[in-house]
């Protein structure tokens, strides 16, 4: 039987540390690909001097090779710029698909919608997995691009959904949302949770090297002997709401003074969350990390107290199972999946609703029951989301669509 061929279509670099949970997923799809699919990956390069442009590259993540083509450059910090991203690399996948770059492939996999109507007219069978429930496009806090014309976006939505296979998503909500407002094409609605690489989100067993390791972090980090730390990962733009994670870090501290808050990340927003972290009553208790590489963020997460999310939507966060996994108890506001994942005084806490006084009050129950939290209990609470687990619906989506392509090239 001969291989089934993909096309990935985002615009991610599988080596940069562009920040986002897209960027995750993608990563660990390409990792744990089952040997009788080969990939491709049509993204992005945050390097352009290793990773050109238009260049092909054969690359391995694990134990598993894929091919790389970026489109268009990307910055590493995920800053926005005057073109939005999207648009550049809808542009340049337009170029690409004039030159017959995506004939060889039997599959075409999208991670957002827009690029799917260049291929409208194409019969091959396409695949779209939303990370989020664009129903939020509406709501105040949203990031989304298309906030400003969302009954637009329902327009290229619906066209979109009209030439799909299967619609993959994170989200319950989205799930039942499009299979009310598309009856038509419900069977097409999938729901799949995100995933956790336990090779590289894990705690550590050892007590004493635990404390080594967190007396050396709160080192580098200027922090007090003693300090409790915070954590966040994540982009730092509207939809994760960093100025009400630092407004609860500020109303926390008032009763807990041992706070330190780690920031892991970057975005639009980070000139604000710098002037944040200058005020009085935060100063010396946030420091910010910018993008790291996932084992850095695990090296992280390992040796902390809390992951804290201030979220305004989500889908289900992998930033949340990786903490989990990690053995670290998560706070969190109540959006998308989380309620799968956080139990109140079992796997952390979540908010009573979406502000600084209540996040704040949630950290410091938290804190006051780490002996029941820490450890075990959050890493069971991830154990059911491994990779191979979660992502073999998906896997076996593209199997199913080898096999019909074969049975009528056959016929």
């Amino acid at each position: 039987m001969p291989m089934t061929r993909i096309a990935i279509l985002h615009p991610t670099d599988p080596i940069g540390h562009v920040p986002g949970g897209i960027d995750s997923f993608i990563k660990g799809f390409l990792k744990w690909a089952p040997d009788d699919l080969e990939y491709t990956l049509f993204g992005a390069t945050s390097d352009p001097a290793q990773r050109p442009v238009g260049k092909t590259i054969s690359m391995t993540l694990g134990e598993r090779g894929f091919d790389f083509l970026p489109v268009v450059p990307v910055s590493q910090s995920a800053a926005r710029v005057h073109i939005p991203l999207t648009l550049r690399y809808m542009w340049g996948l337009g170029r690409l698909f004039r030159s017959g770059a995506f004939s060889p492939f039997d599959i075409l996999d999208f991670h957002r919608v827009e690029p799917v109507l260049l291929f409208r007219d194409d019969t091959r069978p396409k695949n779209v997995t939303l990370h989020t429930d664009y129903a939020a496009l509406r709501g105040p806090h949203s990031d989304i691009m298309w906030r400003h014309w969302p009954w637009l976006y329902e327009q290229v939505e619906a066209r979109a959904f009209a030439t799909v296979d299967r619609v993959f998503a994170v989200s319950r909500s989205a799930i039942e949302r499009y299979a009310r407002v598309y009856p038509r094409f419900a069977v097409r609605f999938v729901y799949t949770p995100t995933w956790v690489d336990s090779d590289t989100f894990h705690p550590l067993r050892d007590a004493g090297e635990r404390r080594r390791l967190r007396s050396q972090l709160i080192g580098r980090l200027n922090a007090p002997a003693g300090s409790r730390l915070l954590v966040f990962v994540g982009r730092l733009e509207r939809g994760k709401n960093p100025s009400m994670l630092l407004e609860a870090v500020r109303k926390a501290s008032a009763m807990r003074e041992e706070l330190h808050l780690i920031v892991v990340g970057d975005g639009s927003l980070r000139p604000e969350v710098e002037a944040m972290s200058r005020n009085p009553e935060l100063q010396g208790r946030v420091s910010l990390l910018g993008a790291l590489p996932a084992k850095e963020i695990a090296s992280i997460l390992q040796v902390s107290d809390l992951f804290v999310l201030s979220s305004e939507y989500e889908g289900m966060p992998i930033a949340v199972l990786e903490a989990l996994a990690t053995g670290v108890p998560v706070v969190t506001t109540d959006v998308g999946e989380v309620r799968a994942l956080v139990r109140n005084s079992v796997t952390g806490r979540i908010s009573k609703d979406k502000t600084a006084t209540a996040l704040a009050d949630a950290i410091c129950i938290a804190l006051d029951e780490l002996t029941l939290t820490q450890g075990e209990p959050c890493v069971a609470a991830a154990a059911p989301y491994h990779p191979t687990k979660v992502l073999g619906q998906i896997f076996a989506n593209h199997q199913r669509q080898g096999r019909m392509i074969d049975h009528r090239a056959a016929a």
